[in-house]
């Protein structure tokens, strides 16, 4: 039994006696830190209050997991993925509802109740949970509390006019507020990876879900090339089929310079942009 899970030498001497071997391109890197671990079990987004259930994506060895409990006591649930790490929970938390499977594929309970979420989150998944939590799992959660590369958090948190700014960013904060709540050093993990982890929260918005596949098209077409203008990317758009005249009409319509580049417009534009071509489809 692993005793301590914040310690690193005790965390390396259970994974060797144990032959588990962290996954690099599954992106297993274990938190071992108590501190970090408290951090983001106690991070409740402003003007929100914490719910009566959790979830936690990927468990791991349970450093964040053991905090969690303290809060929620047994209303979590853990989904795992990894036989070996599923194994491992099961064992060192026995009262606790662990779910041997792949978070995509998991359905969050319909419940009165929204789910409060969190995980340390791979970054070869990070942009299909960010898809299953804003889209397949909409109206089921309260909020969500994530540790994510800082890339991926400076994507999601972008303004417009920058390198970071992307479609991710447009359909992330379409269907959600954002804020990065600070940075973490490599060094609290084992393995240590190779760069730097961020701690983020996400609030649900309210969405208009007629018209959210169209909006995540139109913002793909805005950065089909990021070096093209916004009337070449409509153009060759591999998302929408629209005319060339039609790609006119609408860009004068929505008052947008067809020769700027998409990364200019600002989510509400692109928003404005996404009704009127709904009118041309």
């Amino acid at each position: 039994m692993l005793d301590n899970l914040y310690s690193k030498k005790e965390v390396v001497n259970y994974l060797k006696d144990k032959s588990i071997f962290p996954n690099k391109n599954r992106g297993q890197n274990f938190l071992c830190d108590r501190n970090i671990a408290y951090n983001i079990a106690n991070t409740v987004p402003n003007n929100l209050s914490r719910g009566t259930y959790a979830l936690e994506i990927g468990g791991g060895l349970g450093a964040l997991s053991n905090m969690l409990i303290d809060i929620y006591k047994n209303n979590i649930t853990i989904v795992e993925y990894d036989n070996a790490l599923y194994n491992h929970l099961k064992e060192k938390f026995d009262n606790i509802d662990i779910v041997h499977n792949d978070i995509l594929e998991f359905d969050i309970p319909n419940s009165n109740t929204k789910y409060d979420i969190y995980g340390n989150i791979p970054y070869n998944i990070a942009s299909p949970i960010m898809e299953w939590l804003l889209y397949k799992s909409y109206s089921k959660w309260n909020y969500a509390v994530f540790m994510v590369q800082s890339d991926f958090a400076y994507r999601l948190t972008a303004k417009e006019d920058t390198e970071n700014y992307s479609a991710l960013t447009l359909f992330a904060n379409f269907m959600s507020s954002i804020k990065l709540e600070c940075n973490v050093s490599k060094d609290v993990f084992y393995p240590i990876p190779n760069v730097t982890s961020s701690i983020i929260s996400i609030v649900p918005k309210e969405a208009d879900m007629s018209v959210i596949d169209l909006f995540k098209s139109v913002s793909k077409t805005l950065f089909h090339n990021r070096r093209k203008t916004i009337k070449n990317n409509f153009i060759n758009s591999p998302y929408l089929n629209l005319s060339k005249e039609y790609i006119d009409e609408i860009l004068e319509k929505a008052d947008i310079d067809s020769n700027i580049r998409g990364e200019s417009l600002s989510i509400d534009k692109v928003k404005e942009l996404s009704y009127i071509v709904l009118e041309y489809i």
